[in-house]
């Protein structure tokens, strides 16, 4: 009940902005397009290599490109991939969440810029954040995926029923984001990507003035959600085999959330620690990756920030959306590695169960997962 009465402060709130709104171009005759992308940062990096390729397509030709970006990815794209917008608006996703003010006045910016295209390049649509942006805008040409209802719930079906000119179904059954974010473009563009560069090269990099062991495991034991949290011990017992066995020395990385995960992590274990937790944004720890030998991890964003630097990883998983943030493909990478219960890697053998239970996100324990299946996979030589 208390979602329901959520839902309709949003719905008003979006009519209230919608209203006196310039449909399908601004008042000066110019064409304006906009690409909606508020998920988060491992998302926007299995997104970014097909960015150029979209923005090829007839109907943007000519128009003024504009991004509704989340805010938590601004520096990778700004050092990425500043050049491919003409314009971007910013949306903290937690304020527009939360507070109704700000989101009325994100929904007001976006109505009245007077949109023509829009495109909405998000497999999982949600009501309340994208599709809400995408709903603002009211373009004439809008361009969707047929959502996977992950972020719908029961009474929300059919919300969106008219909201899309043009809808993309891909393949039935999982498939890598970056496959299917690669589909998509190739479906707004009409042809097919002759080339995808997934992989950052050094010169995209930030230099970091920072002083790193020779050698060393980048240990990255926090997460924004505390269903995925790994224990403390058992990092430390991973990072205390690599140092024994490989000489490597331990960097700590991480948001300024990640703080207590790091202070846990040191109290356990006994060798050196360079912490850089909260102290590096997420383009200098595309750097700091591509200069480590591994990374350990759970479940985050930091998994495809390395892969998009060649850093090995060994990641820690349960089973949800299996397929769709991993495994990686191995035609793209043999260095990340994705590493699942036992009882949940059983079930991965058999197709059948995949589809019915590990499709969306499953409620499994992370630290079901072992430090020795771990240290078994860490093998760099």
């Amino acid at each position: 009940m208390f979602n329901r009465w959520k839902d309709i402060l949003y719905d008003l709130t979006g009519q209230f902005a919608r209203l006196g709104g310039i449909e399908g171009g601004n008042e000066g005759g110019s064409k304006r397009a906009l690409v909606v992308r508020l998920d988060e940062i491992g998302d926007y990096m299995l997104w970014r290599p097909v960015i150029r390729h979209l923005l090829t397509a007839k109907a943007l030709e000519g128009k003024e490109l504009t991004l509704c970006g989340n805010a938590s990815w601004r520096s990778l794209y700004e050092q990425l991939d500043v050049e491919c917008f003409h314009t971007v608006i910013w949306v903290d996703k937690r304020r527009f969440k939360k507070d109704l003010g700000y989101r009325l006045g994100v929904l007001q910016q976006i109505n009245r810029s007077g949109f023509e295209v829009v495109i909405n390049p998000t497999f999982s649509r949600d009501k309340r954040h994208d599709d809400a942006i995408v709903l603002a805008a009211k373009g004439k040409q809008v361009y969707g995926m047929v959502a996977n209802e992950e972020n719908i719930r029961p009474y929300e079906k059919g919300y969106d029923k008219g909201m899309y000119t043009h809808l993309f179904r891909g393949p039935e059954g999982a498939m890598f984001e970056l496959m299917r974010n690669r589909l998509f473009a190739e479906y707004v563009v009409g042809s097919s990507m002759k080339e995808m560069i997934w992989q950052l090269s050094r010169e995209r990099l930030p230099l970091v003035d920072l002083i790193l062991p020779e050698k060393y495991l980048v240990i990255f034991p926090g997460s924004r959600s505390a269903r995925r949290i790994w224990p403390a011990r058992y990092f430390a017992e991973v990072a205390t085999y690599c140092q024994q066995q490989f000489d490597w020395e331990v960097v700590l990385c991480g948001g300024a959330g990640d703080i207590s995960y790091a202070n846990a992590f040191k109290e356990l274990f006994p060798g050196n620690v360079t912490d850089l937790t909260g102290a590096t944004g997420l383009p200098q720890l595309l750097t700091i990756l591509r200069g480590a030998q591994w990374l350990v991890t759970v479940d985050t964003g930091s998994v495809h920030l390395a892969a998009a630097v060649g850093c090995s990883v060994t990641a820690i998983f349960n089973g949800s959306q299996y397929g769709r943030f991993a495994p990686y493909p191995r035609e793209l990478t043999q260095t990340i590695h994705a590493i699942y219960p036992k009882e949940i890697a059983m079930d991965l053998q058999y197709p059948t169960i995949i589809r019915n239970q590990y499709t969306f996100t499953v409620d499994v324990p992370y630290d079901l997962v072992q430090p020795a299946q771990i240290i078994e996979n860490i093998k760099p030589y």
